[in-house]
């Protein structure tokens, strides 16, 4: 099984599925700053425009897009995910496809394409570019496409059940934080086996290429393998294929400056627009951290 094939079918697990399925609860909103000033940045370009909602879960981002426009398509690969969809949201179109081959989405029709909460990063590291490409393939010629991935500079990259702080962050400790720790463990001893087993085996999956790598990742228990990506990975992935980068913020909402190389971040979240055939042929590179749609 591939990482993209047993990622599924941890998102596919009923359990996840009811997990997403309240996420999209109307108060829950935006996952982090980043994706808020992401979204908030692109709107000023797509209001009023088809959006197409890919990894749509349980529908968390529906009604924030449901903001912006009136033509709504969603689409997830977990079959579990699209009818938890579909009970929240029973009129709207919604597909069971696969990011990396949509052939069912029509080209070209797309104001925005929206894949969040690190979506991009349950594939395999090649297959990026096949999301990438099909992103590029479905949006508007003066559209854009924004996308959260996992940063392997930042706390999510090497976390273990056994940590008494995240990597990359400072090791604080209260008696109270000790106190909800092992009051959550007596209240649901199953889970942290349940944990301990999925990291374990999924540690054998772990991989570093230095500029990018493989590993567990703690939500879901453990149970996902997913890509980390560093600024350079990410740049060049996005540009390669055929995208213009116009921002990349940081979880906390901060725009992170072109010259930037290293970043402490959790996650990015990428605003990006097709680059124009006349900068693909000369090599133009992106104009982030600033939004211009000219």
């Amino acid at each position: 099984m591939d990482r993209a094939d047993h990622n599924q079918s941890v998102f596919d697990d009923p359990r996840v599925a009811a997990e997403y399925e309240a996420y999209a609860a109307p108060t829950e909103g935006f996952l982090d700053r980043g994706e808020a000033a992401a979204l908030v940045s692109a709107a000023r370009i797509v209001r009023g425009s088809p959006v197409l909602d890919v990894g749509v879960g349980g529908g968390r981002t529906t009604s924030l897009l449901l903001l912006l426009t009136d033509d709504y398509t969603a689409l997830d690969y977990s079959p579990n995910m699209i009818d938890a969809f579909r009970r929240g949201f029973p009129r709207l179109p919604a597909h069971v496809g696969d990011a990396r081959d949509m052939a069912e989405i029509e080209s070209g029709r797309y104001g925005l394409v929206l894949f969040s909460n690190n979506g991009m990063d349950t594939v395999e590291h090649g297959d990026r570019g096949l999301v990438l490409a099909e992103f590029r393939r479905v949006v508007a010629d003066d559209g854009v496409v924004v996308f959260a991935t996992l940063n392997k500079d930042g706390p999510s990259f090497g976390e273990s059940p056994f940590q008494i702080a995240r990597p990359t962050e400072p090791v604080r400790v209260s008696a109270r934080g000790l106190l909800q720790t092992v009051g959550r463990r007596l209240l649901d001893p199953s889970r942290a086996v349940r944990r301990v087993t999925n990291w374990r085996r999924n540690r054998r999956r772990e991989e570093d290429h230095g500029e990018w790598a493989v590993g567990p990742l703690a939500a879901h228990d453990f149970a996902p393998v997913m890509h980390f990506t560093s600024l350079q990975d990410l740049r060049l992935l996005t540009q390669a294929a055929g995208f213009e980068i116009l921002a990349i913020y940081g979880d906390d909402g901060v725009a992170i400056d072109p010259s930037q190389t290293h970043s402490q971040a959790d996650n990015f979240t990428v605003v990006a627009r097709p680059t124009p055939l006349s900068c693909e042929s000369s090599g133009s590179v992106s104009s982030e951290p600033g939004i211009n749609r000219s």
